[in-house]
């Protein structure tokens, strides 16, 4: 799901995220280079995953205990292919797309980290009465966001009655190396959740390695550690949602981050226009249909990416209230959320949220 933050003012551009301040250079997966910046030297590593990009800024490019830059980048690379291998909806052979064809009532075994993420996913779904749900890739690929075919109309009532038959989280059960569902054609969409828990990944297999400041983003999750290139707090530009808007064209504002995990879901970058009505990729797993309210972005600061990244999208399915509630409900998480108002964005933030810059 596309993300409204962006890093700035660096050589490297992030999907919805943008460093503002701190030097590095861009290098691909299979090139690294480092850079001498004004404080300290830096680098910056990215590749291809999940389908989407991804991007890694070292703040200092010998670790503490003197690790180098390749091996960074051979335990940045495996930690992301061991969770898209395991949780991709586009590998006919991951867990989580072999699970598809499971039978119903029957123990499916699967990898722990797997596991772990559905058991974290059930738990939001408990936490938000089924406003995140997992089990909505029925309903994803009903309405044209999924790996399935896209039909050029939107669906009717009956095809979207006949998919939330085999939806639904409390037909989902997770142990610690097992998942089994209750109904045949259940199936499980990890995308809002399995790409923050890759960031967490990476960041663990970072600080295995030795490295204590850096950035990791997957397709905009993004979290950091320590300090920027230039020895201060991370700073992460927010994206006006404007529509089809090019990444950091406009900012709404910009926050300090120290380490901390941040994820945005925004319905401004993936849509479809279905019979002259603009539709959101985000689908209520309670109504089956895509939402329609005025929020249209919505930012979480947590402790680990694979609750940010969860929780963003629970939030833009239930709206600004409802979530701006959820989120006051969990300790150490906070939220800023944009609106529209006709033409006007108006912004909403949760109580503890940390202040905002202009620049």
């Amino acid at each position: 799901m596309p993300r409204p933050l962006l890093l700035l003012s660096c050589c490297l551009t992030l999907g919805t995220l943008s460093l503002v301040g701190g030097a590095c250079t861009h290098t691909s997966s299979s090139e690294v280079r480092s850079t001498a910046a004004l404080e300290r030297p830096a680098v910056s590593l990215s590749g291809k995953t999940m389908g989407v990009d991804w991007h890694v800024t070292l703040a200092v490019v010998v670790a503490t205990d003197g690790s180098d830059v390749a091996t960074a980048l051979a335990a940045i690379q495996a930690a992301l292919d061991r969770v898209d291998g395991r949780m991709s909806t586009y590998q006919p052979d991951s867990e989580i797309s072999r699970f598809k064809n499971a039978p119903a009532a029957t123990d499916f075994v699967v990898s722990a980290e797997t596991a772990t993420v559905v058991q974290e996913a059930l738990r939001i779904s408990a936490l938000s009465e089924g406003a995140f749900d997992a089990t909505v890739m029925p309903l994803v690929d009903l309405w044209g966001f999924g790996p399935a075919a896209v039909q050029a109309a939107a669906p009717s009532p009956a095809e979207i009655q006949a998919a939330l038959a085999i939806c639904g989280w409390q037909k989902l059960h997770a142990g610690p190396t097992v998942l089994r569902k209750d109904v045949a054609g259940l199936s499980i969409d990890l995308s809002a959740i399995a790409k923050g828990y890759g960031v967490d990944a990476v960041c663990a297999a970072l600080l295995e390695n030795g490295y204590a400041d850096f950035m990791v983003e997957v397709g905009g999750e993004l979290r950091t550690s320590g300090k920027s290139p230039k020895g201060t707090a991370w700073r992460i530009g927010i994206d006006a949602p404007r529509d089809l808007s090019n990444m950091g064209q406009e900012l709404q504002a910009v926050l300090e981050l120290g380490s901390l995990a941040v994820a945005t879901s925004g319905d401004y970058r993936n849509f479809r226009i279905l019979d002259g009505k603009r539709f959101s990729h985000t689908i209520d797993p309670r109504t089956g249909s895509p939402v329609a309210h005025d929020l249209a972005s919505v930012t979480v600061l947590a402790p680990n990416c694979m609750l940010a990244d969860a929780l963003a999208t629970t939030c833009m399915v239930l709206g600004a209230a409802d979530g701006l509630e959820l989120i006051e409900s969990i300790a150490d998480v906070e939220c800023y959320m944009i609106s529209r108002n006709g033409e006007k964005l108006v912004t909403l933030q949760s109580s503890g949220f940390p202040e905002l810059h202009n620049e």
